[in-house]
């Protein structure tokens, strides 16, 4: 569960440095919030998933799968890679990884 605690973290890190990417080029609040609100988010799930807690890998894949849905929306819509198709792919992948630790 250990390395999964740190997929978990890496990718909260990446939102959260996402949402400050979003704030700072385009001065969007809703990025800012909802990058950190959920950046956040996952980093306490790593937290839990680090301490043995399934629930907390549970929460990490939940989230993942709904930023997947959001981000894939979101490219969709602006047909443009940066960010909404990077960030459903990565998602994805976070999907992919988090459920297989799921399944162990």
């Amino acid at each position: 569960m250990q390395n999964t605690a740190i997929e978990i973290w890496i990718y909260g890190v990446i939102m959260i440095l996402g949402g400050i990417m979003g704030f700072v080029k385009v001065g969007s609040k809703a990025s800012l919030i909802s990058g950190v609100g959920m950046g956040l988010a996952l980093l306490a799930s790593g937290f839990g998933v680090w301490r043995g807690s399934a629930d907390s890998l549970l929460v990490a894949l939940v989230i993942a799968a709904l930023l997947m849905v959001i981000f894939a929306i979101r490219y969709v819509k602006t047909r443009r890679f940066m960010p909404g198709g990077m960030l459903a792919i990565l998602s994805l992948v976070a999907v992919v990884v988090f459920g297989l630790a799921w399944k162990k």
